[in-house]
């Protein structure tokens, strides 16, 4: 008698149409599963079944729902083990893993003499077992029914469960879509709420590792200016190359992807002849695809997004990426172009804001200056008149007419520092040679007879720079006259120019490894900076001299930056100060 007839007209119909029922009332997907794997083996008077789930992240087959007599949680282990493995053929061992292994439904009905069965449970006579395929074609899991019957499952069972697994696979899928939604929302929510970079994109590959699956994954920025993505963030074992593992543009799939602006997915990247491996983030033997989509802004590219899957022992266990992870780090991208673009765009606006207030300041304080001044030298004008009329007192009247000719002199020294600060960053370039500057500098600014020796150590091979020459003086006679102020009695400043090493210029000026660089050192022997002030030294209106108001080296700072160059100091508290300047070359 075939399932048809023992389960004809509405008795047959209602068991379909329950099971479809459940899987709409069922809230959880879990406890649903449970509920049709139960409801099934009633349905098909199976003796016995057991629903496994493939783990997204092992491959391995994972026991989820049992039913019918002999089950313990002993035993449920057991059998995951069993199914989990392999035989010669490299099919999975036992039905279950073969079904899951090919794709396809298998039906034994004399388990003893079946090549794939493996023996579990004493009384089984036949049993089925079918896939559960996505919309890919990727087995999910598997749905097994065992009988003490031989010959007990035909093609009429085979039917029906393929429609139960359907409706597993598809609540399976829809509870995944549905994590991944959520997942991307409340990614959407932070990503607009966390202002720091690091921290956003630190959320970004936890989203993408934890929720959405990925095993590894990592975020490359792009540096315009040295041609190359930076890793950014990154959940692998590549987190101790944050800021240093490098991708120049066009090299290996990350920096293709960066160039071209286009993703890569493919299931053997070490078979791809753009692969190089260069900062692996899975033992080579270990990765079983890779999946790398472009992070674009609102214009440009602003780095790259990639992920990777180990590869997976089980033969049913597909790694490579489909076309809905890809989706999905797509989305996840451009939800971190846009936050990383905003980013930008309130650093730009906060620096803009900082600097109009600054210049605004400037101009509002040099006006107020400059009437104090021109008010200053008429009075001056009247004391000098007055003089040339008054006999006695007349040491008296000098002395007060030179201490307010000083007084003036100051003033036009402090408008001075607020018209370089405003300016610092207007320059007009033509191509110069370093040490010209730096001896017309020297020549203008350093005293000829003080207390203060100069020695000039100059490479006379060095290529031209691309320099504003009026800024640079000003910036270098700013560093000469801040180290003789520092050294009033006696001392020695030093002044060298050589080719810059590219070490220093990146790790410790922060400039691109792309450019060649010239470095000018200005060293000297006074006291040093103490350590904790080496940063603030170049920030506007610190100071530690009597004189000025502490915009000198926050002007240099702003001079050589729109050099797109850089400054630093290096000297050591009590034997010293060292500053070195990064200028770029024209080659």
């Amino acid at each position: 008698m075939s399932f048809i007839e023992r389960r004809k007209g509405p008795q047959y119909d209602s068991s379909i149409h329950f099971l479809s029922r459940r899987s709409v009332e069922v809230s959880d997907w879990k406890e649903l599963l449970v509920v049709l794997t139960v409801e099934t083996t009633k349905v098909l008077d199976a003796d016995r079944a057991f629903l496994a789930l493939v783990n997204e992240d092992s491959g391995e087959l994972r026991i989820h729902a049992v039913a019918g007599e002999g089950w313990s949680e002993e035993l449920r282990a057991q059998r995951l083990k069993i199914a989990s493995g392999q035989d010669s053929s490299g099919k999975g061992r036992g039905i279950t893993g073969y079904a899951a292994a090919t794709g396809k439904t298998y039906i034994t009905g004399n388990v003893r003499s079946d090549p794939h069965y493996y023996a579990f449970f004493d009384d089984v006579a036949s049993e089925i077992a079918v896939p559960l395929l996505d919309d890919n074609g990727i087995t999910r899991g598997v749905l097994n029914l065992q009988s003490k019957t031989e010959n007990f499952f035909n093609a009429d069972h085979w039917r029906f469960l393929e429609v139960i697994a359907d409706l597993a696979v598809m609540r399976l899928m829809v509870a995944r879509y549905h994590a991944r939604e959520i997942a991307l929302v409340e990614l959407g929510k932070d990503l607009s709420a966390i202002s720091d970079v690091a921290a956003l994109m630190r959320r970004v590959v936890d989203v993408a590792a934890d929720v959405l699956r990925f095993e590894d994954c990592s975020i490359f920025i792009l540096d315009k200016d040295r041609n190359e993505v930076i890793l950014q963030a990154t959940r692998g074992p590549l987190i101790g190359k944050i800021g240093t593992a490098t991708y120049p543009l066009g090299e290996g799939l990350t920096g293709w992807v960066a160039q071209h602006g286009e993703a890569i997915r493919t299931k053997n990247p070490k078979a791809d002849p753009r692969w190089q491996g260069r900062h692996e983030e899975l033992p080579l033997a270990e990765i079983g695809a890779f999946l790398a989509v472009p992070i674009y802004g609102r214009s440009s590219i602003l780095g790259v997004l990639r992920v990777l899957r180990r590869w997976s022992d089980a033969p049913w266990f597909r790694s490579e990426f489909t076309d809905d992870d890809e989706m999905v780090l797509s989305t996840i991208a451009s939800q971190l172009g846009s936050a990383l673009e905003n980013n930008r765009i309130l650093d730009r606006l906060v620096a803009t804001e900082r600097m109009a207030a600054w210049g605004e300041m400037s101009a509002k304080a040099a006006h107020m200056i400059g009437n104090r001044t021109f008010a200053i030298k008429g009075d001056l004008n009247e004391l000098e008149y007055l003089l040339s009329e008054i006999e006695d007192r007349r040491t008296t009247f000098r002395q007060l007419a030179e201490a307010i000719r000083k007084g003036i002199f100051r003033l036009e020294e402090i408008l001075q520092e607020f018209r370089d600060f405003v300016r610092a960053t207007h320059l007009t370039l033509s191509e110069y040679n370093l040490n010209d500057i730096i001896v017309n500098c020297v020549e203008e600014s350093f005293p000829k007879r003080g207390p203060v020796k100069l020695e000039l150590d100059l490479n006379l091979d060095l290529p031209r720079i691309p320099a504003d020459s009026s800024r640079l003086a000003r910036a270098f006679s700013e560093l000469v006259e801040n180290g003789i102020s520092f050294m009033p009695e006696e001392g020695q400043m030093t002044i060298r120019s050589s080719m810059a090493n590219p070490l220093v210029a990146q790790r410790l000026a922060g400039l691109t490894r792309s450019r060649n660089y010239l470095c000018v050192e200005f060293s000297d022997t006074g006291p040093g900076v103490p350590f904790d002030a080496k940063e603030r030294i170049f920030t506007p209106f610190y100071t530690s001299r009597a004189k000025g108001m502490g915009l000198g080296l926050s002007i240099v700072k702003g001079i050589l930056e729109a050099h797109h160059g850089n400054i630093i100091e290096i000297g050591v508290e009590g034997k010293g100060a060292k500053f070195l300047v990064f200028l770029p070359t024209t080659r």
